[in-house]
């Protein structure tokens, strides 16, 4: 990624603010992200095509056309960016835990960016219930204005992965699992195949696009809205023609598709 490529991106997610290497900026750059690029799996959905990862090609995608994408493709480019700025990041493959009943393979993408006091886990892929600022890699819970996560750097029983795992009433259930070690961009490819052809998976049987907002969230998940306000509540809608999923793509995910 060049000057010129930064510069762009930085106009793409609206930041204004002066750059540096800590947490402040990073817990910055991923709010302003969030809440700018949408989560998206319109091109393997409706379009049945493997969306490239191919650097460029992201780029042109989500800075240029102004779409969104899902994790290989949002969490790459977010990478690529981080580095650009001077960070010290690494990418990894992770395991979805979240209301899986077996045990699920590797299918998902983060980021590790090392910081003087210490190393956090950075994810702006994740259209669920995942953390939505950079999480330290400590043992303890990390809380966020949408939940609490408790993370376990050196848990039993995982095969030396870090387990982060997601309050829900009274109890932690498991939600991500990932090894600290760098995965490497073949892997990502295969993942980014599956999510996009297989039939189990979410990405191929609906419609999956959501954004984050200042005071909630927004998702479109089939023809079912759901807007998640700043206190808690939630407004669920029901489309009943395509022309207002269209209508509701541009208004709430500024999406021309």
């Amino acid at each position: 990624m060049n000057e010129r490529e930064t510069e762009a991106y930085l106009k793409r997610i609206g930041y204004e603010d002066e750059i540096k290497t800590d947490r402040n900026c990073l817990e910055k750059l991923m709010e302003h992200q969030l809440c700018s690029i949408p989560f998206e799996n319109l091109e393997s959905f409706e379009e049945g095509k493997v969306p490239s990862l191919e650097s460029c090609d992201i780029f042109e995608k989500i800075i240029i056309r102004k779409r969104g994408g899902y994790c290989f493709e949002l969490n790459k480019l977010f990478y690529e960016f981080l580095g650009k700025l001077g960070f010290q990041v690494m990418p990894v493959a992770v395991r979805i835990l979240w209301k899986k009943e077996k045990f699920p393979p590797m299918l998902h993408r983060a980021t590790i960016v090392s910081l003087p006091d210490g190393i956090y886990y950075c994810d702006v892929g994740y259209g669920g219930p995942g953390p939505k600022r950079p999480v330290k890699l400590k043992d303890g819970v990390h809380k966020e204005r949408d939940g609490e996560f408790r993370i376990t750097v050196k848990p039993e029983n995982t095969n030396g992965e870090v387990l982060v795992e997601r309050r829900k009433d009274e109890d932690f259930l498991p939600i991500l699992r990932f090894a600290l070690i760098p995965a490497l961009e073949a892997d990502f490819e295969i993942m980014n195949y599956y999510c996009a052809k297989a039939p189990n998976v979410l990405f191929t049987q609906k419609r999956v696009v959501s954004i984050c907002e200042p005071e909630g969230s927004v998702a479109l998940t089939g023809d079912v809205l759901t807007i998640q306000k700043e206190d808690g509540s939630i407004e669920t809608k029901v489309s009943e023609s395509e022309e207002t999923i269209r209508m509701w793509m541009r208004f709430y995910f500024g999406l021309e598709y």
